[in-house]
């Protein structure tokens, strides 16, 4: 059976957090008539900031989940305030949405983000590497909320949902990156939509997902006329003189992308340990190249020495240059720009078919 905890996030839990790490200096004393005249005033900013919330459609009840399933149940009665993001994907939505004065700490990018977003995504202090963030600096910051990726709340890193949970602070673990069931393109949709819900930004969300739904049936009814076996398709990383890592079948979001592109990934199980022999085995028609912020040395000229390997030249892919560079955020993160992904591979695969 799953465990299920329980995390309220409310004005009144962040008020009794700072009075626990507030000085010991003693409060001024004050009149009964002034008690009486402040007590007024907090009661009545509180009964707004409640009749707002509720009016907005707080509270709102929803799972986050760590890497075992274990669901983690929160509810967020009132906006919030502070925000700490673990990835980029998570990032760039809520920048997209609006939320950008919220953000009080990110971790370092994995590709360069879009013009759009670029100056407002830099101006955000990071913590640290996305593989080194530690819990200590996380509930330092006195986050209301921690936003990313599923692979990121572990104890050894930024803590788990419980750990978040225990010290009052709300979890939102992006359904596009768990990893204890399938997930498809569709769970993207649902992240933007809950994040709507928790931030009160519903009109952008669901504009959002209206437009990333009308554009996935689009490129799959662009597709319908594609005949044949699916393509057999390797997504690669990190190629150095012959050998390299890939992503594989148990990244599932990735395999729903594929199938809808009537495409195949040649990899049963990702691995890191790959030979040109592995390479020439799978024979892959097509090889996706996955290019980060932690490979940079090795991306910056691995396609051209991948092409000009005369041990590997008997590789589909390899023979008839079909080798495309895609961005990890993009291919790998989970977010919205997964669908410019899919297009852009809609595009490559099948030329054929672009003005359809």
């Amino acid at each position: 059976m799953k465990k299920i905890t329980k995390i309220y996030y409310t004005m009144a839990a962040v008020c009794a957090a700072a009075v626990l790490t507030a000085g010991c200096s003693a409060p001024q004393p004050k009149t009964e008539a002034a008690k009486e005249d402040q007590e007024t005033v907090t009661q009545a900013e509180e009964s707004e900031s409640v009749s707002e919330s509720r009016a907005a459609g707080l509270p709102f009840t929803y799972s986050a989940y760590d890497l075992d399933g274990t669901e983690h149940v929160q509810t967020i009665d009132q906006v919030p305030q502070k925000v700490i993001t673990n990835n980029q994907t998570s990032t760039e939505l809520l920048l997209k949405l609006g939320l950008g004065d919220k953000i009080i700490a990110t971790v370092a990018k994995d590709n360069p983000t879009t013009d759009d977003l670029a100056a407002a995504y830099d101006a955000i202090p990071v913590l640290a590497d996305k593989r080194d963030i530690s819990k200590e600096k996380v509930v330092g910051m006195e986050p209301d909320i921690v936003v990313g990726r599923v692979k990121s709340f572990t104890p050894e890193t930024l803590g788990s949902v419980s750990d978040l949970n225990a010290m009052g602070i709300a979890a939102y673990t992006q359904e596009a990156t768990r990893m204890d069931q399938d997930v498809t393109m569709d769970s993207i949709i649902e992240d933007i939509r809950n994040i709507g819900r928790i931030f009160q930004k519903e009109d952008q969300a669901e504009k959002m997902a209206e437009e990333l739904t009308a554009r996935l049936a689009a490129t799959e009814e662009r597709l319908k006329s594609v005949e044949g076996e699916p393509l057999k398709v390797l997504l690669m990383v990190n190629y150095q003189d012959g050998s390299f890592g890939g992503y594989g079948n148990n990244a599932s979001l990735q395999k729903d992308m594929l199938t809808r592109l009537h495409a195949v990934n040649v990899l049963e199980k990702g691995g890191s340990a790959l030979s040109a022999e592995n390479l020439i085995s799978m024979n892959p028609d097509v090889i996706l190249y996955v290019k980060g912020t932690h490979n940079e040395d090795a991306d910056e000229n691995a396609v051209e020495s991948m092409l000009s390997n005369d041990v590997i030249q008997s590789v589909k892919a390899i023979q008839n240059k079909k080798v495309l560079t895609v961005l990890y955020n993009d291919l790998m993160g989970g977010g919205y720009r997964t669908f410019d992904c899919m297009e852009a591979l809609a595009d490559f695969l099948y030329p054929e078919t672009a003005n359809k």
